[in-house]
């Protein structure tokens, strides 16, 4: 039997905390998605999340916005389970998203899917640029060398933060230590000639490379294919500037087919901010 709905005005706006994660969880996993409780924890604890409550006490919709340290922040997780959808519920929580921003000064950006740029247009997101998701089942990559690549030490950590906020545009040194700590066989760094780093995490269905920030594509694809040798068996999920041609050339020839496109969206605003010419792969749409 159909679950009998109250009218949207009987919704509760509430403020996510860790008791909300398994709630949380259910609505990403419902919508296919690849986060895992620590990716939400991680999300909650340093943004402000927010939801909707049904009367019953149901989680039925969710938004966060992620401030970074300097002019930008980011909204992700914007969700609405399937028996709530076209009713205006994600329109509602993206606004109250970026009125919160802007009164403090942040611009609003995001990764859109094709679905979800319907939603961010009309509320002044313009696109930056494209991104591609690429996927693979068990990467076969292929080999890599001439770059010097090494496990990522605690001591690098502030070096990699810095150089991180020059390219990204922002300190996000919470989220980099984060995935460090959580998955560091992927944690790698690129010496001189050529800077640049690598980090990863457990996905609910598969793993996520990403970051990927070098001076250059050859160091960037040492980086990758490094990472994807230390990765564990199974999916392996990467979102890739469609710009990074060298990378995404090689993802290909490593068995990564495309599954989805993105745009980046910036709000008022079509410039990215930082050296995106040096971003060969993101931390995935829910970070930047």
């Amino acid at each position: 039997m159909k679950r009998a709905m109250a009218p949207t005005d009987a919704l509760r706006e509430v403020a996510l905390t860790p008791a909300h994660l398994d709630a949380a969880l259910a609505l990403s996993a419902e919508a296919g998605w690849n986060q895992t409780a620590d990716d939400w924890r991680l999300m909650i604890a340093h943004g402000r999340a927010i939801g909707l409550e049904a009367p019953d006490g149901r989680l039925v919709a969710s938004a966060l916005a992620l401030p970074y340290g300097g002019r930008f922040a980011w909204i992700s997780m914007v969700l609405v389970t399937a028996d709530w959808r076209r009713k205006g519920l994600a329109s509602r929580l993206m606004q109250s998203c970026i009125d919160w921003l802007l009164s403090r000064g942040l611009t609003p950006v995001l990764d859109a899917t094709p679905a979800g740029r319907t939603v961010y247009g009309p509320l002044g997101f313009a696109p930056a640029f494209a991104l591609s998701r690429m996927e693979a089942d068990a990467p076969h990559p292929t080999p890599a060398g001439g770059v010097p690549v090494r496990r990522l030490a605690p001591d690098d950590l502030p070096a990699i933060v810095r150089y991180d906020a020059e390219i990204f545009g922002a300190d996000r040194g919470f989220i980099l230590a984060d995935l460090a700590a959580r998955a560091p066989a992927l944690a790698l760094v690129a010496d001189a000639p050529r800077r640049g780093f690598v980090l990863g995490r457990p996905g609910r269905s598969a793993t996520q490379i990403g970051p990927i920030v070098a001076d250059g594509p050859r160091t960037a694809v040492a980086l990758l294919a490094a990472a994807l040798a230390a990765a564990p068996p199974g999916p392996v999920f990467i979102d890739v500037p469609d710009a990074q041609g060298c990378m995404l050339g090689y993802l290909e020839r490593s068995g990564f087919r495309l599954q989805r496109p993105y745009t980046r969206m910036i709000h008022r605003r079509a410039e990215p901010f930082g050296d995106p010419g040096r971003t060969h792969a993101i931390a995935g749409p829910e970070l930047g």
